[in-house]
């Protein structure tokens, strides 16, 4: 008779553990088809997309830009943030420049990185400006563009563009302090309520608005609006930072932790007891 391996064990009456047997291999297949269902069940609730979101790939977008002269240039890093970050993706979408009157910049299903060249107009500035300097135009449309502002023109520019697009499927990103006409208001309040019927998302990142005025667009767009707002660092400080945020998947942690800890109990606890005759 051959040596019996040194990791056998040698059993009299094999026929007693083949019900051990069975419930074994019954909770191994529990654990398997938990593991899966765990597995598949952390797919579906991982996010399909960023949690801020820029103009969605799927849509039709246009941007929006207020370029008068009550915006802020201690908020300029906010715009650049937000122009480069769309820039990077693989969108196509529309520019729309604005302050008093409205300007095509780019028309719908442009590249979004036909961006980037806009960017240096934004960046922060360093070092001391003399006055001679300060007299210069920093942006082309400076000289072009009043101190006025109707965002109303903006967003109804936008609309028209999305019309001659036939676009199925669109979004609308508004960048601006928010500080409007008094008397655009009324005509603002149409327009925000022409992409409300039409179901087009309207996405406001705020360039240090004034309370009052960020009241009001939170009363026209409701709660679940999405709203940035932003008082943004300058100069030294602020350059090279761009921050993506995100809500946290709760329900996804779960499931993978669930995933985990099931391998780990299968491995561990569920290992298959094997036997046979032992070889002649």
């Amino acid at each position: 008779m051959a040596r019996a391996d040194r990791h056998a064990l040698l059993l009299a009456d094999r026929a007693s553990f083949d019900g051990a047997a069975r419930r074994a291999r019954i909770v191994r297949l529990s654990l398997a088809l938990l593991v899966l269902t765990a597995t598949v069940a952390a797919f579906l609730v991982a996010p399909r997309t960023p949690g801020r979101k820029f103009l969605p790939a799927d849509t039709t977008g246009v941007v929006v830009l207020d370029v008068s002269s009550s915006v802020k240039p201690t908020t300029y890093f906010r715009i650049e943030q937000t122009l480069a970050t769309i820039a990077a993706t693989q969108s196509r979408l529309g520019l729309v420049l604005f302050s008093d009157v409205a300007y095509e910049a780019f028309p719908s299903g442009t590249a979004a990185a036909e961006l980037k060249p806009l960017l240096r107009f934004f960046a922060p500035q360093t070092g001391k400006v003399d006055e001679a300097d300060a007299q210069h135009a920093r942006t082309p449309w400076d000289q072009w563009f009043s101190a006025g502002t109707k965002i109303s023109n903006g967003l109804l520019l936008a609309l028209r563009m999305l019309d001659e697009q036939h676009a199925k499927r669109a979004a609308v990103m508004l960048i601006s302090d928010l500080a409007d006409d008094p008397t655009d208001l009324t005509r603002l309040t149409d327009a925000v309520l022409a992409f409300q019927d039409r179901k087009i998302p309207l996405e406001i990142v705020a360039l240090d608005p004034s309370p009052a005025n960020a009241d009001f667009f939170r009363r026209l767009l409701g709660d679940e609006a999405i709203f940035q707002e932003a008082t943004l660092p300058t100069g030294a400080q602020a350059r090279g930072q761009l921050e993506l945020t995100g809500t946290f998947s709760i329900a996804l942690a779960v499931f993978a932790v669930l995933s985990i800890g099931l391998l780990t109990v299968n491995v561990w606890w569920a290992a298959p007891l094997r036997w046979g005759r032992e070889a002649a």
